[in-house]
């Protein structure tokens, strides 16, 4: 950030160029002195405050949270467990819990796969927690799977902080050698895309805190809702009912490509068929024709 500080204090000197000598000294001077007292200030936000005895205080941690859960439940309590949710949080306002997105598929009329993808509070995660197990065991199911993820962006929120009041003290002071200076138009155009590079690098910075600052101030919450369509899953006829399945869907599998190759040779029976019946019948009647021509040369032969 010093490099760019002094960067625009030598496009100030150049801007002063056609100035008399004077003023240009004085200019110069000033344009120093601004630099001088902006870099302490670009030093003092990317380092720590201090206490007043010189120690660093301690800084709060900012983590962001992720949870994740997986509730195996009856096929039909899934779908409505999950609206349930859903539901839940829409109710709960936009301050408290907001839906990311939710999707559901369903294979035949046991198999049923659903999840829903939320960010909420702390506040909301913890009712949210404390409520799911009891919620899964009243539909007849339970939490087979939680899981919570954490990431400290503690350090990266303040670079970022400091980045972002470094730029704002370069932006201020490119606007301020444009609303002081007077030169050539070409010098004047060049610290204005400066200036407009510097706006765009602060706009990009300030989204990416407010992206931070709400990964920390809300968590991620995940919920997957799964039915296989197993009876008494845990019990010793699991491996029986796996059997009846995989027997079951080989032959529905079989019987789909079996399908598939008629369907694609129908087209060329369709075809063939007639022009093989007719070649039959035309050799039929040729060996018809010789078997008769036969006939008559044997009756002819007694007569000569």
């Amino acid at each position: 950030m010093r490099k760019e500080l002094v960067w625009a204090a030598a496009a100030s000197v150049l801007l002063a160029g056609c100035q008399p000598a004077g003023r240009q000294q004085a200019d110069e001077s000033a344009d120093v002195a601004l630099v001088e007292a902006a870099a302490p200030a670009d030093t003092a936000a990317s380092a720590p405050a201090t206490a007043a005895g010189g120690a660093t205080p301690i800084v709060a941690p900012s983590i962001a949270y992720a949870y994740r859960f997986g509730l195996e439940l009856p096929a039909e309590a899934a779908t409505t467990l999950m609206a349930k949710h859903e539901q839940a949080c829409i109710a709960a306002g936009a301050s408290a819990c907001q839906v990311i997105g939710s999707n559901s598929s369903r294979v035949g009329r046991d198999s049923v796969q659903a999840s829903l993808e939320m960010r909420a509070t702390p506040a909301y995660v913890a009712r949210f927690r404390a409520a799911l197990d009891g919620e899964a065991k009243g539909a007849g199911g339970r939490v087979a799977e939680q899981a919570v993820e954490s990431e400290d962006l503690t350090r990266q929120l303040i670079d970022t902080e400091a980045r972002m009041r470094a730029t704002e003290t370069l932006r201020d002071r490119l606007q301020q050698l444009l609303a002081t200076r007077s030169g050539p138009l070409e010098q004047l155009l060049q610290v204005e895309r400066e200036l407009a590079r510097v706006q765009g690098e602060l706009d990009a910075t300030r989204s990416a805190l407010a992206v931070m600052r709400t990964r920390v101030q809300t968590s991620e919450l995940d919920v997957t809702y799964r039915a296989a369509g197993q009876l008494a899953p845990d019990s010793a006829l699991r491996p029986v009912t796996d059997a009846l399945g995989q027997v079951a869907h080989l032959f529905m599998s079989t019987l789909a490509a079996l399908i598939m190759v008629l369907a694609a040779a129908l087209p060329l029976l369709l075809v063939i068929a007639p022009l093989a019946w007719l070649g039959w019948r035309r050799r039929q009647r040729a060996q018809a024709h010789r078997k008769a021509e036969r006939m008559k040369k044997a009756e002819d032969a007694p007569s000569a």
